[in-house]
């Protein structure tokens, strides 16, 4: 491994927001941005993540962060994504389902890397099963920082996971025993605790809206980028 690339994380916008995470899903090999993310974005996901980087759409809409959740092995897509959208994600190689639960967002209520995932438990049971195929990893349904939100409240990559400052110390001991990975608490976008709105990371690096300070960097770099 120590001919692994040095973990860089790099500011962006989309949109003129910070809250970059809605629109981007990323696993270890392709990024998925909205159709009319600017070239220089483009580049800078390119460079950062190291991986390739295609547009789409989900719901007609570029909140592709928001409607599409997963990792290297699968991604989940939500029940109101086209037809042709889920077609052309598959036409890329990647492995996807449709999660057909009542709730749209669901970016927000899983949390997962290429070994462990936490959903959500306001999805409903009967889907456990899929999101454990297709994701291929355990699962646990649970809380994290007594809400239901896990997957927006905390991101997680194959080296560590990043809470909410709002997480207690049982939190931190309970992700830490689940993910067996550095877990330390940070924030994004000068003092957001909702960090997947601010935050795209993968084993190579990571994705920060602008409003990033470089102290919130640094923490980012520690938690992510430890072997």
């Amino acid at each position: 491994m120590g001919s692994r690339r040095r973990f860089e994380v790099a500011p962006i916008s989309i949109y003129g927001t910070s809250t970059i995470g809605v629109y981007l899903f990323a696993n270890n090999s392709i990024t998925v941005a909205p159709m009319d993310t600017p070239e220089k974005v483009i580049n800078t996901i390119r460079d950062t993540l190291g991986t390739e980087v295609i547009k789409a759409s989900l719901a007609k809409s570029p909140l592709i962060g928001i409607f599409m959740v997963g990792n290297d092995n699968g991604v989940l897509v939500s029940s109101i994504a086209v037809e042709e959208e889920v077609n052309e994600l598959r036409r890329l190689g990647l492995n996807v389902a449709v999660l057909k639960t009542k709730y749209t967002a669901i970016a927000n209520l899983v949390l997962t890397n290429n070994r462990k995932t936490v959903v959500s438990p306001i999805i409903e049971r009967e889907y456990v099963n899929l999101i454990r195929d297709i994701l291929g990893t355990e699962v646990v349904v649970d809380e994290i920082c007594g809400t239901y939100l896990v997957g927006s409240i905390a991101v997680a990559n194959d080296r560590g996971v990043l809470l909410s400052p709002d997480a207690k110390d049982d939190d931190v001991k309970k992700v830490r025993d689940y993910f067996n990975l550095n877990v330390d608490v940070g924030t994004v976008n000068r003092g957001r605790s909702f960090i997947r709105g601010g935050l795209v990371v993968n084993d190579n690096g990571g994705l920060v809206g602008n409003d990033t300070t470089g102290f919130e960097i640094v923490r980012i770099m520690q938690v992510f980028g430890t072997t």
